[in-house]
């Protein structure tokens, strides 16, 4: 069975989420005796700090989508100078041979600009081959040794970067889920603390328990009430 995708569980972005744990953290520590009372140690308030600083690491997806764009960008590019180096071949062979024909034909390929990645690749090495086999009988249409290579050269780089696409969409994916699932613990330990702090100082300051409300409002503005 295929893993669930996580859902976040923070009602705000991760950027908003990692900065009110870089305010909480402050009030925590100086609060530390009276949350130690209600069971947030040492140890949990070290943990936040390090945890708030490991998620203030984590790649954006602002910043993964920008590298999976570079990879497509390069790709593209190769496919285009691969879908030209083939038609440069074909060109010839249709001066001699016209498209209806068998001998055209057997090269496998009509139009390149239609065909999927898979069938480009696949098409790119037919050409290659069947050029090579019947190079002598093209060459005075222009056919060449050196044009059969590029295609191969591009098609090399084809096949290249379309992993490299893959592997960047599945990178992306991956690291997506790992924000969500850390996040997600992030935003149980801050909760944790706001519960804690606003039972501390609820009846004894409540600008003190104020600062422990996870959405809390500028501390020159009056709490927003929550719409029903």
């Amino acid at each position: 069975m295929l893993d669930k995708d996580p859902i976040a569980e923070y009602p705000s972005t991760q950027a908003a989420l990692w900065e009110r744990c870089l305010a909480m953290s402050a009030t925590a520590r100086r609060d530390a005796a009276e949350l130690a009372r209600r069971g947030i140690t040492a140890a949990a308030l070290t943990k936040f700090d390090a945890d708030t600083a490991t998620f203030g690491t984590m790649d954006p997806d602002t910043v993964l989508v920008q590298e999976a764009k570079v990879v497509t960008d390069d790709k593209d590019e190769t496919q285009a100078r691969l879908e030209t180096a083939i038609q440069a071949v074909m060109d010839c062979v249709g001066l001699k041979d016209d498209p209806r024909t068998a001998a055209y034909k057997r090269f496998g390929v009509s139009d390149v600009t239609s065909l999927g990645q898979a069938k480009l690749h696949l098409a790119a090495t037919m050409v290659a081959r069947q050029g090579r086999k019947y190079l002598a009988d093209y060459a005075d249409k222009g056919l060449t040794a050196a044009m059969l290579a590029t295609v191969e050269t591009e098609n090399t780089a084809f096949v290249d970067q379309m992993a490299g696409r893959y592997e960047a969409v599945s990178t992306r994916a991956g690291a997506t889920r790992a924000r969500i699932v850390f996040a997600n613990g992030l935003y149980r330990q801050l909760v944790a603390l706001a519960n804690a702090g606003q039972a501390a100082w609820r009846l004894a300051d409540a600008q003190k328990a104020h600062e422990y409300v996870i959405d809390a409002a500028p501390a020159d503005t009056a709490p927003v009430a929550a719409k029903p």
